[in-house]
């Protein structure tokens, strides 16, 4: 069967399913080639946990079927993002005796290191495995090497670290996939593949924190030394600012979001002289009259109480002074001048990401949406680490 021309990255959030297709490899100048970003509503998912099977195989469907129209073919592949709580990091270790005559390490000894390393690897029983990554190799206990492939020694080590989630939240997440007839290429631990693609290795040396700001959660992630050193799920998202703003202007869920997308900016260049707003309520069929301080007032608290989570987590981990500071991420992160309050809170630098023009190309207008980085990112990190699938591609036919 021929090859697919074209690789598809499905992200699945709380709120709405992004999909990007890409071209299946990268361009001269070693790019990835955006062809299709699309976006459909979702439900029956929450926090990367399948609530309702039909309702979210549904939802997948119609994006599915949106994502064909654009691009004139028809979508049997995915890679799909895993996301929410129950994922966890752990830390490994192997070691096997290369026995054959000449001392040469092949690609073969590299499997079988890393899966020993699983064997030894404590609490993933009852896991399914994401993925198992190599963090660096020694030979007869010379260490830091990064790929020990044609070297020769008689003893290879490894240090790997092992990303899992419970068994039953992968396999209903993938079942969804399978009821939508879309065949799982790789499941990847999505703020990992957005990390890895869009930091600088300048910004994983000194220390760096990814913040995802999503619809009903916010996920982080932190690197330093060029490793994972942590992550998590904060169950707080932007919806909830929208919840703050219907309780606080008595209004209703709808209005509220709309004054939240269109009026909510806590960046002062936008502190001119308009203190009022009017609002179209279809329900009365009247315009409403907002104050915009209160519309502030009612929304930072709940900004307030996520930055003040990402900090207790960072202090958890030791890493509550980070020289790459934070990198906001997600719908959430769109809001104007959401930096300022997070830096009010974290004492580090903040910044708002945009793609680097250099190892990205976009064919539909992209507008730098913050909430279409993870779809992006998901089919970047499998054009880059196509080495990585094989590790897991191993696993897989071993458990």
């Amino acid at each position: 069967m021929a090859k697919d021309p074209y690789l598809v990255a499905i992200d699945v959030g709380s709120s709405s399913i992004k999909l990007a297709v890409a071209k299946d490899v990268l361009d001269d100048r070693d790019k990835v080639q955006i062809l299709a970003l699309v976006e459909g509503s979702c439900s029956g998912i929450k926090r990367g946990i399948v609530t309702n099977m039909s309702e979210a195989t549904e939802s997948l469907i119609e994006v599915i079927n949106q994502a064909e129209s654009v691009i004139g073919l028809p979508i049997k592949n995915a890679v799909i993002g895993i996301n929410g709580s129950g994922v966890t990091f752990t830390h490994s270790e192997g070691l096997v005796v290369i026995s054959r005559g000449d001392n040469e390490i092949y690609e073969s000894d590299l499997n079988r290191v890393i899966q020993d390393s699983l064997t030894k690897a404590f609490g993933i029983n009852n896991s399914e495995i994401l993925h198992v990554i190599p963090k660096n190799f020694s030979i007869d206990n010379q260490r830091g090497i990064k790929y020990p492939v044609g070297m020769i020694g008689n003893k290879l080590e490894v240090k790997t670290l092992v990303v899992s989630q419970e068994t039953s939240s992968v396999r209903n997440f993938s079942k969804v996939f399978n009821q939508a007839n879309l065949d799982i290429v790789d499941r990847v631990y999505t703020p990992l593949a957005t990390g890895d693609f869009i930091l600088t290795l300048r910004q994983k040396k000194a220390g760096t924190v990814l913040v995802d700001i999503g619809y009903s959660s916010t996920s982080f992630i932190v690197w330093e030394n060029e490793e994972i050193v942590g992550s998590g799920v904060i169950p707080i998202g932007s919806d909830h600012i929208t919840g703050d703003l219907a309780i606080g202007l008595q209004t209703n869920v709808e209005m509220a979001e709309e004054i939240k997308k269109n009026n909510l900016s806590f960046d002062s260049i936008d502190d001119i002289d308009l203190s009022e707003i009017e609002v179209f309520n279809p329900d009365l069929q009247v315009n409403e009259t907002f104050d915009l301080t209160m519309i502030k007032d009612y929304a930072r608290p709940r900004i307030e109480e996520i930055f003040l989570f990402v900090s207790r987590e960072l202090r958890k981990l030791g890493k509550s002074s980070l020289p790459g500071g934070a990198v906001l991420i997600g719908g959430g992160a769109h809001l104007p001048g959401i930096e300022n309050i997070g830096k009010d809170i974290l004492r580090i630098p903040i910044f708002k990401y945009v793609f680097d023009s250099s190892s990205i190309e976009f064919v539909p207008d992209y507008k730098n949406d913050p909430s279409f980085v993870n779809c992006i990112s998901l089919a970047a990190y499998s054009l880059f680490h196509e080495e990585e699938a094989n590790y897991n591609q191993v696993i897989s036919s071993s458990n």
